[in-house]
């Protein structure tokens, strides 16, 4: 390759993944199941005629369900949801109000496994007031 190429493909390769996500539409829920469905249809409503929506609406299920049954959330709190989007790219946050005191939900560990199957990345941070933001990102070609 001529270096003129070599340096054209760079600039698209850079400019295209610098392009910055839409600003976030999210929301702040209960932490109640009742909410769950609200998450799901929230996701559905942001991304209109995103081919991988399906897949972000069922790790938005399963993280908002985490939320509900393992932190302090689903004790009288709330969880807040965020929906980024960018070219060919969505990802959804939920944050919970932190850990919660004793635990009723369950073991069964399929929820994770879930939201790794059907996403690209997921992954999750834990801020210093002890918040946790569960998030998982899906992509798709041109």
């Amino acid at each position: 390759m001529r270096d003129s190429g070599i340096t054209d493909l760079m600039h698209r390769i850079v400019a295209a993944s610098t392009q910055a996500p839409e600003p976030a539409a999210g929301l702040t829920l209960p932490g109640t199941p009742a909410s769950v469905s609200v998450a799901r249809r929230f996701v559905r409503d942001a991304l209109p005629g995103c081919p991988r929506a399906d897949d972000l609406v069922l790790a938005v299920s399963e993280l908002a369900s985490n939320a509900i049954a393992w932190s302090a959330s689903g004790r009288g709190g709330t969880f807040t949801l965020c929906v980024r989007t960018a070219p060919r790219w969505a990802r959804a946050e939920v944050t919970d109000d932190g850990p919660a005191p004793g635990s009723s939900a369950p073991h069964n560990g399929w929820g994770l496994g879930i939201v790794t199957a059907v996403t690209d990345r997921a992954g999750a941070t834990v801020r210093r007031d002890g918040r946790r933001t569960a998030w998982a990102e899906v992509t798709w070609p041109p």
